[in-house]
C-alpha cells in the first residue's frame, strides 16, 4: 500500500514538473507547425538564366589614428589620408564589396513562435580572415551551434570549413578544398564518398548572408525588387544552387528593435517539381551595415526557427578569427 502511494506521489511530481517545463519552455522536440504553401512568386517554374560568379573589388576603408588631443582622448578616422585594404584581393576589377565591421550581434530566438533565450552571432574579421559563430539556445536538447571560417578571395566570402552541432549530437563538417581559382572539391563528414566540384563563389548557409551584406555595403543600389541572385550553397551534406529573390529596399518595421528602418528582404525560391525542403527569409538592415536584422527558417517538418535583432556590441579587445 505504501509503495503504491509512493509511486502515485512520484508520478504526480513528475507530471507537475513536466507541466511547468512545458509551460515555461514549450516542447522543442515536437513541432506543431504545419508546412505552409510557398508563395507563388517564389516558385521556379521555368529554367532560370544564371549569371556566372563575378569577381569583387574590395572597398578601401580609412585608416584610424589616435587623436593627439589629450582632453578628447578619442580615436578618429583620418579621412583623406592613406587607406588600407580590407581584404587581400589586390587591385582586380569587379563588383564593389565592403565587409561589415566586426561585432557581436544579439538576437531574440524563437522556435515555432515561442521566444527562448538570447541567440548570438559573433562576426570577426581580421585582415583577410573571418570567423562566423552562431549559437541558438534550445531547451532540453541543448544549443544549435553553427560556425563558418575562411578567407576573402577574388569572389568574396570563401569558407574553408563549416560545421554544425545540435545539442549533444556529434558535429557535422563540410570542408572546402579550394584551388587558386576559387574552385576545387567539397568534402562532407556525413558523406565521405560525396566529393562534388566546388564552384567559385560557393557559400555555406550563414556566410551567404554576409556575402549579401558585403555586396550591399559596396553598392546599395544592387538587387532591386524582383532581382534573383543565384549562388552555390553548402549545407552539412549537400551542395546546391540556391536562388534568392530580392524584394528591394523598403522602409518597414520588420525588425522591431530598429522601428521604421530601411531593410532588404531576400527569400529563397523553390523549384516547382522539387520536394519541399527549407524556406529561408533574410532581412538585412541598412542601419547595421546590412547585417542580418532578422532570419527566419522553416524546416521541412514545419518547425520555424527565427532570430530577431536586439543589439550589436563591439568585440572584446584582442579577439581573433
Amino acid at each position: 500500500m505504501q509503495s503504491t502511494s509512493l509511486r502515485i506521489i512520484v508520478v504526480a511530481l513528475f507530471i507537475s514538473l513536466l507541466g511547468h517545463l512545458i509551460l515555461f519552455f514549450g516542447i522543442p522536440f515536437l513541432s506543431f507547425g504545419s508546412v505552409t504553401d510557398i508563395a507563388d512568386d517564389l516558385i521556379i517554374r521555368t529554367e532560370l538564366k544564371l549569371e556566372p560568379p563575378k569577381k569583387i573589388q574590395m572597398a578601401k576603408a580609412p585608416k584610424r589614428k589616435v587623436s593627439t588631443d589629450n582632453s578628447a582622448n578619442k580615436v578618429e578616422d583620418s579621412k583623406g589620408l592613406a587607406t588600407a585594404e580590407q581584404g587581400g584581393t589586390g587591385n582586380q576589377q569587379g563588383v564593389a564589396f565592403k565587409l561589415p565591421e566586426s561585432g557581436i550581434i544579439y538576437y531574440d530566438a524563437y522556435v515555432d513562435g515561442q521566444k527562448y533565450q538570447t541567440g548570438e552571432i559573433d562576426w570577426i574579421v581580421d585582415g583577410n580572415n573571418y570567423r562566423l559563430h552562431i549559437n541558438i539556445p534550445y531547451a532540453f536538447v541543448g544549443p544549435f551551434v553553427f560556425e563558418s571560417r575562411g578567407t576573402i578571395d577574388a569572389y568574396g566570402m570563401a569558407p574553408s570549413i563549416y560545421w554544425t552541432q545540435r545539442g549533444t549530437k556529434p558535429p557535422r563538417y563540410s570542408r572546402f578544398d579550394r584551388d587558386a581559382g576559387g574552385g576545387g572539391k567539397m568534402f562532407f563528414s556525413e558523406k565521405p564518398e560525396f566529393t562534388p566540384d566546388l564552384l567559385p563563389g560557393t557559400q555555406d548557409r550563414f556566410s551567404l548572408m554576409f556575402q549579401f551584406a558585403s555586396l550591399l555595403n559596396g553598392d546599395s543600389k544592387i538587387d532591386e525588387a524582383g532581382y534573383i541572385r543565384a549562388l552555390p550553397v553548402v549545407d552539412y551534406n549537400t551542395l546546391e544552387m540556391w536562388q534568392f529573390k530580392s524584394y528591394g529596399e523598403a522602409v518597414s518595421e520588420d525588425i522591431p528593435s530598429l522601428g521604421k528602418s530601411v531593410n532588404r528582404r531576400y527569400a529563397l525560391m523553390q523549384r516547382e517539381n522539387d520536394p519541399y525542403k527549407r524556406q529561408v527569409d533574410i532581412w538585412l538592415a541598412k542601419d547595421l551595415d546590412w547585417l542580418p536584422g532578422r532570419i527566419r527558417s522553416r524546416e521541412a517538418n514545419g518547425r520555424v526557427l527565427e532570430l530577431i535583432f536586439i543589439q550589436k556590441s563591439p568585440l572584446p579587445a584582442g579577439t581573433k578569427p
